[in-house]
C-alpha cells in the first residue's frame, strides 16, 4: 500500500545557504546524521547517488529533480535495506518566510501493511527533523 508522510520544518537560516548545502546532493552526510558518507555521479536529474550509512548499509538513488528557481530537490532510493519500505521517493520543497527558510519534506513509499508503517513513521519524522536543524545550524 501506498503511503506519504509530510514534515514541516523552520530553517533559522537564509534560503540561499540551505539550498546550496542540498541543491547538489553531495556531501549530505554533513547535515544528514544517520549517513556517514556519500558519493555522487554526475550532477542534477538523473545523478546516481551512493550513501553509506552508520550501521554499514547503503541506500542507492537517483537524483529526480534540483530546481534552483523553484528550490524543489526529490530523490528516489532505489535500493536499501534500512527500512522495510519501496518504491521510495523523497520531496524537499523550500521557501522564504522573511529571514527564515520554510521545509516542506514528504517521502511517498510503498509498505505492506498499516503495522509496518506505523513502525516506520516515527522513525522517518525524527530523522527529518533532526536534519532540518543539522541542516539550518550548518547554514547559518
Amino acid at each position: 500500500m501506498k503511503k506519504r508522510i509530510e514534515t514541516n520544518h523552520t530553517l533559522n537560516a537564509s534560503l540561499d545557504q540551505v539550498w546550496n548545502n542540498v541543491r547538489t546532493g553531495a556531501e549530505w552526510e554533513r547535515w544528514l546524521p544517520i549517513l556517514s558518507g556519500s558519493t555522487i555521479d554526475g550532477e542534477g536529474k538523473g545523478a546516481k547517488r551512493v550513501c553509506k550509512m552508520h550501521d554499514g548499509n547503503e541506500l542507492f538513488e537517483t537524483i529526480l529533480e534540483s530546481d534552483d528557481k523553484q528550490k524543489i530537490f526529490q530523490y528516489q532510493i532505489d535500493k536499501q535495506s534500512f527500512m522495510p519500505i519501496s518504491d521510495v521517493i523523497g520531496t524537499m520543497k523550500f521557501t522564504r518566510n522573511n529571514e527564515e527558510t520554510k521545509l516542506e519534506w514528504t517521502v511517498e513509499f510503498e509498505v505492506e501493511n498499516e503495522e509496518i508503517f506505523a513502525q516506520v513513521k516515527p522513525g522517518i519524522e525524527e530523522i527529518y527533523t533532526t536534519s532540518s536543524q543539522k541542516l539550518a545550524e550548518l547554514s547559518k
